[in-house]
């Protein structure tokens, strides 16, 4: 994990993890919690917590997460929307698109999709000139943070 990404992390108080998906479980359907959630096998569905979410470097979600914050290192197909800060570690996967207040991205991380941040993101709309946008090339559609 880069010195970046620890400093960062260490800034969101996740508290006591209250839900935890360990890497051999396979979920289908929402999981919704007060507290803070850990993923590290795969789910698909709806994620939602009053407080932090963690996808793990083995976790993989196919579908939305909303929390007050959002820290990836595995795979997410969805929209990420975070009242505080969205954190794409290095070994993050993000096909979707991002709604916070405050991003940081790792080097080495991928992200297709728009995001909006800031005052943009309170209006939780894509369609106005506050959008920002990461640009791919045509050839391969992904692109890698800080590459």
């Amino acid at each position: 994990m880069s010195k970046w990404g620890n400093k960062d992390t260490a800034e969101i108080p996740s508290g006591e993890i209250s839900t935890l998906l360990g890497k051999d479980a396979d979920v289908k359907g929402s999981i919704r919690t007060q507290g803070s959630m850990r993923i590290d096998g795969t789910v698909e569905g709806e994620l939602a917590s009053s407080k932090t979410v963690t996808v793990g470097s083995s976790g993989v979600v196919n579908g939305n997460i909303t929390a007050e914050n959002i820290i990836v290192s595995g795979k997410v197909t969805g929209t990420l929307t975070a009242r505080g800060r969205i954190i794409l570690e290095s070994t993050a996967r993000l096909e979707g698109d991002i709604n916070t207040s405050r991003l940081a991205i790792a080097e080495g991380a991928s992200f297709k999709g728009r995001s909006n941040t800031g005052e943009a993101a309170k209006s939780g709309s894509f369609g106005d000139n506050r959008e920002s946008r990461i640009k791919t090339p045509p050839a391969t559609q992904e692109s890698t943070a800080g590459a």
